[in-house]
């Protein structure tokens, strides 16, 4: 007989990603998964509550949903308007322009006015277990998303590897369509994170701007959109019109000869290195795992590998992608788990790692700039 049914939805930049588990003897097993369009939910944001609806109706008994930057964890009917705009937060202007973010924030909206049984969860600055310190002047450390594919791992080293929780050391390095971001974990617990718009370069996204580049932005566009956040990647070396082709297509003419394709897996995996490398400051993995969209892509693996080698070699640090193979990414199974051990079920456990339930406050509280915090709780209503 099947046991408890969970799901985990992942809202990427290429697509939305859905999971749905059941615990079966020792373990789980993936009953449904699915990826869609990200401009599908952007065009019709109720296609993502239709299809949790359709898996509540097979068994589904709870839901963790892609949160943005993050909320304390809660129910999504306890999240306020104010919390989900600041989750997804772009300025006035921005709203009018339409941005996909919107689609994400639509469908929060939905869900949190829904009698599903869906959870909104913390990015990684909402974390008990991240210091004060560390947290200074951040806000993307790592969205609600790359908690997700940290719990994948963690089920991973624990159930798979048979590495005691306390002992759980190990980087998460995701290295998606549009960002590559990096999540230590040291004993089971999340200590510290480079997120996407704070790290190295990424696919489509620059990641951390130059702060002149930014004064720069400052003055002559004036209210400049966050699309900007989109720009100025690894595939802005290909020449090629925006959005940018995918990770197969990029590798496949890398193969047939095409300097500019090889340039930008260069120019990805070194940067990706440099976040993994980044992290050893504050971290002593027994592995790096990877995920995301290019991890898949043969080129870019073995870039990415000899990057990585000289130093973790020495270190003896593994370097290895999750058994996960689904049509859905790993976040997606990450939520699943996360979603069962909300329910009481299997992996309660690394929920309770993770600290979820300590999670607190926005991902304004650490800015100390000027009095940029204030303005923006002040904007989204969070005083």
């Amino acid at each position: 007989m099947a046991g408890l049914r969970s799901a985990g939805v992942d809202s990427g930049t290429y697509s939305v990603d859905i999971v749905a588990i059941e615990e079966v003897g020792d373990g789980f097993r993936v009953f449904y998964e699915e990826a869609i369009p990200r401009r599908l939910v952007v065009e019709q944001p109720s296609i993502v509550v239709e299809k949790l609806e359709k898996l509540v109706e097979e068994g589904v008994s709870s839901i963790v949903m892609s949160s943005g930057y993050g909320v304390p964890l809660k129910r999504a009917q306890e999240a306020t308007e104010a919390e989900i705009r600041a989750a997804t937060f772009i300025h006035r202007a921005d709203e009018e322009r339409g941005l996909r973010i919107l689609g994400l924030r639509r469908a929060m909206m939905l869900l949190a006015e829904s009698g599903l049984p869906v959870w909104f969860t913390p990015g990684v600055v909402h974390l008990s277990t991240v210091p004060r310190w560390r947290k200074l002047n951040r806000i993307d450390m790592g969205t609600s998303d790359k908690v997700y594919s940290v719990a994948a791992a963690l089920r991973e080293e624990v159930e798979d590897r048979g590495t005691p929780v306390e002992e759980a050391d190990f980087i998460v390095l995701e290295v998606g369509y549009a960002y590559t971001a990096a999540i230590a974990v040291e004993s089971g617990r999340i200590v510290d994170g480079i997120g996407g718009s704070a790290g190295f370069t990424g696919y489509m996204g620059a990641g951390a701007w130059d702060s002149e580049l930014a004064y720069l932005a400052a003055f002559t566009e004036p209210g400049f959109s966050k699309e900007r956040l989109f720009e100025g990647g690894a595939a802005s070396l290909l020449g090629d019109s925006w959005p940018p082709p995918g990770p197969d297509a990029v590798a496949e003419r890398a193969a047939g000869g095409d300097a500019r394709a090889r340039e930008a897996i260069e120019a990805l995996a070194e940067a990706a290195a440099k976040d993994v490398l980044a992290l050893l400051a504050v971290a002593t993995p027994r592995r790096v795992y990877v995920t995301g969209r290019w991890w898949r892509v043969e080129p870019f693996r073995r870039a990415l590998g000899e990057k990585l080698a000289p130093v973790l070699l020495k270190l003896d640090i593994e370097v290895t992608g999750l058994s996960y193979k689904g049509t859905a990414k790993e976040a997606a199974l990450g939520a699943a788990l996360l979603a069962n051990g909300l329910a009481g079920g299997r992996y309660s456990w690394i929920v309770d790692a993770l600290r979820l339930r300590e999670s607190s406050g926005t991902i304004f509280d650490y800015i100390a700039v000027g009095s940029l915090a204030e303005k923006a709780r002040s904007y989204y209503g969070l005083d």
